[in-house]
Formats: C-alpha cells, sequence, structure tokens
C-alpha cells in the first residue's frame, strides 16, 4: 500500500489528468482573445487551458444565434449620430474595446490639452474667483477629440499585426519545442501530438470567417459623422468625422447585427458565401467542438512527462491572458483613425473647465456638432445667456459672449 507522502511525491513528480481538468477552465478568456486578434485568415492565438471550455460553449452559441464575438467590454456606451442626434447603445466588441483603451491610445496632443487646458477665472453662479493664489487647476469637465478615417496605416476592417498579435506566432514555437523534448530524449511523442494537434485546432478556430463579418458588422462609406461617449458625467468624448470613401459606418457597427448578402454574381462567390453563411458556421463549430473533445479524451492517456505538457498549457494560457487585456491602438482592430486639425492646423481638442464651454468650443469649431451632444449632457433647461448663445446663428457673436463669460463678466 502507497504511504500518504509517497503519493503526494509520486503527484508532484508525475501530475496526472491535471491537463484534462485544465483544459475546461477558462474558456471565456480564450474567447476574449480570439476577438482581440481574429479578423484574418490566420489568428494566432495560441493552445491552452480553457480551449475544451470554449469549444462547448461555441456549440452552444452554434445551436442559438450563431455568434462568435464576445459581448462588447462597456454595455453602456452611446454611439450618437452628429447629424440626426440619434442616439443608439453599443453592442459591438470592437467600439467598446477602442473606447476601453482610449487612455492607452490618447495622442499626445489630447494629453497636453487635458494638463494645459483654460483655468476657470471665476464662478459663474457665485461671481467670485474660484482659484485662490497656490490653489490646484480645475480638471477639465469635458474633453472632445475630433478623428477622421486614415487608411495610411492599416487597412479599415482588418485586423493589425503589432506585438500582441505576433506573441501567438512565438508562443507556438515556443510551445512545439517544449513538447518536442520528451520526444526527443525519451522517444515519447504524446505531448507532441497533443501540442501539435491543440495548436492546429486553436489555428482553424480563429480562421472562421464567421470571426470577420461579426467584428465588423457594418455598411462602408456612409460619411457619418459619429460620436462615441459615456454620457452625462464622462469626461471623454471621441468623435470620428465622416467623408473617407471607405470608411466605417460605425452607428450601423454598434448594433452588431450581421447582415447576409444577396445572391452572388459569380461561382467565386457563391463559394465565399457558402463557406460564409451561418449553417456553414454552425457546422464548423461543431465539428470543432468534437474534434477538441477527441483531444480531451487523448490527452487522459499521457501518465509520463506531463509537466511539459503543463507547460505547454500553462505557457498558452498567459498568451491568452495577454491578448485578451492588452490595450490596443485602434488601427489594430480595423478602425484606423487620426487626430484631426483645424485650418490653422492646431489639433481638434476642446477641453474645458466647464462642460457647455466645451461643447461651444465644439461648435464653433464644428457646427452642428456641439449641438448634436447638447441634450445628452443638458437634458434639462439651460441658463437664459446659453439659451440666447445657442440661438444665435453669428459664430463672431457666440465667441464674444463665450469669451466675456470665461472671464466672468456679465454682459
Amino acid at each position: 500500500m502507497v504511504s500518504p507522502a509517497q503519493s503526494l511525491r509520486d503527484q508532484w513528480k508525475e501530475p496526472s489528468d491535471i491537463f484534462t481538468v485544465l483544459l475546461i477552465i477558462g474558456g471565456d478568456i480564450v474567447q476574449q482573445a480570439l476577438g482581440a486578434v481574429s479578423g484574418g485568415f490566420l489568428t494566432p492565438v495560441a493552445f491552452s487551458y480553457g480551449w475544451v471550455a470554449y469549444a462547448v460553449s461555441a456549440l452552444l452559441s452554434a445551436t442559438g444565434d450563431g455568434r462568435l464575438m464576445p459581448e462588447t467590454p462597456i454595455t453602456n456606451l452611446r454611439v450618437i449620430d452628429l447629424k440626426s442626434g440619434y442616439c443608439r447603445w453599443n453592442r459591438s466588441w470592437v467600439l467598446g474595446r477602442v473606447f476601453q483603451d482610449y487612455e492607452h491610445w490618447m495622442p499626445s496632443a489630447v494629453r497636453e490639452r487635458l494638463e494645459e487646458h483654460p483655468s476657470q477665472n471665476g464662478d459663474e453662479e457665485k461671481k467670485v474667483p474660484s482659484l485662490l493664489p497656490g490653489s490646484r487647476q480645475p480638471e477639465v469637465a469635458l474633453c472632445v477629440a475630433v478623428y477622421h478615417w486614415s487608411t495610411g496605416r492599416n487597412s479599415l476592417a482588418r485586423p493589425g499585426h503589432d506585438w500582441v498579435w505576433w506573441t501567438g506566432l512565438l508562443v507556438s514555437l515556443i510551445q512545439i519545442a517544449i513538447s518536442a523534448v520528451p520526444f526527443g530524449i525519451y522517444g515519447d511523442w504524446r505531448v507532441f501530438l497533443v501540442t501539435v494537434s491543440g495548436t492546429v485546432l486553436a489555428y482553424a478556430a480563429g480562421a472562421l470567417p464567421g470571426w470577420r463579418k461579426e467584428k465588423w458588422a457594418c455598411r462602408r462609406g456612409s460619411g457619418k459623422d459619429v460620436a462615441l461617449t459615456l454620457g452625462n458625467g464622462s469626461t471623454h468624448v471621441v468623435i470620428v468625422h465622416g467623408g473617407h470613401p471607405d470608411g466605417l459606418d460605425l452607428e450601423d457597427l454598434a448594433g452588431a447585427e450581421v447582415r447576409h448578402s444577396g445572391a452572388a454574381t459569380s461561382n467565386r462567390r457563391s463559394i465565399s458565401r457558402m463557406i460564409e453563411s451561418c449553417n456553414t458556421t454552425r457546422f464548423l463549430i461543431t465539428l470543432l467542438a468534437i474534434l477538441w473533445l477527441v483531444l480531451l479524451i487523448t490527452s487522459q492517456a499521457i501518465e509520463s512527462h506531463t509537466w511539459y505538457l503543463v507547460g505547454v498549457g500553462g505557457l498558452g494560457m498567459i498568451q491568452n491572458l495577454i491578448v485578451a487585456g492588452a490595450p490596443r491602438f485602434p488601427e489594430m482592430l480595423g478602425i484606423s483613425i487620426e487626430l484631426s486639425e483645424s485650418s490653422q492646423g492646431t489639433p481638434s481638442v476642446f477641453a474645458e473647465y466647464k462642460v457647455m464651454y466645451t461643447l461651444m468650443e465644439l461648435e464653433l469649431g464644428y457646427k452642428g456638432f456641439g449641438r448634436a451632444l447638447l441634450a445628452e449632457f443638458f437634458p434639462g433647461k439651460l441658463r437664459d445667456w446659453e439659451e440666447k448663445w445657442w440661438a444665435l446663428t453669428d459664430n463672431e457673436e457666440r465667441r464674444v459672449i463665450l469669451v466675456e463669460k470665461k472671464r466672468g463678466l456679465q454682459r
């Protein structure tokens, strides 16, 4: 009879069945990682723990709505059409992730504006100075930055290849090298077989054409001017100026609804449409889920050199976590934009110590933009001078009133 101490030593020397248990946890991390780098034929998400759990959950989704992309990371993000003023809640993972990572990819001109915004000379309500000697400059109440579409750095609706993307290929090669050690030294090819098979299945799951259709499910070339914001009380508003012939319809993208094209006009398009159809995607997801379960059962036969397999899965899990959580630039997510400039060559960034002043400055720079956001940030009644200001059509008169108000003067 084996003693308890010997049993523990044996378990730590050659952990049995641990890999099969680990394979069924962490499926949500795998889905987030796939969502971050998917959209092309090659989606480098390493083989790791959680793939079986993800395959089963994807199979459940395939029997329902057939969706692959994860839910948006920001559920209260608003997408506002600056021409019609129509506001809708965002459901797109891409838009949610772009706004979530804004602090990471924010241009230096926006950061400088946040730090060096005009300070308040007086309190409008109390009619007294609000900044005493030695006091801190008030924080920006609202910062609006205007961007436009750019195809110079990366194509629209295509995944970018940054260091996050390349980690998948690098880690996969390291995993295969680790799994080859027991094969080369002891002649045990089981770990190598499971690792290579898992890597092939992982890359096959990321290559499904449904990823690209869901990730950028929108029309193109609409020319809409759209604002992204968390609404009243938030600090940042990201405006994407339309006008590019290939620009994405972000209002449409926010709906995250996949539309199916009409009848194909050639054999090639017919084949492509068949591959991208929902029924084909469901079939491929089902097939992959079955193959993952086969791999799970196969891995139970490995009773020696299991630490190599645990190391392979652990390394893949670290890569999945990095890909799922690492902040990305918009062009890496297929939303290639850059900060716009005014006719004077200054960055189109509007940041004031009062929300109303920011919207007014925005309106002076981009007619109609500030008014479209007014109801979102000021749903109630405006002050008399504010109503008068918005009723004016002469920008010069508007600017005079705004400058005087900023100085704390009374008209």
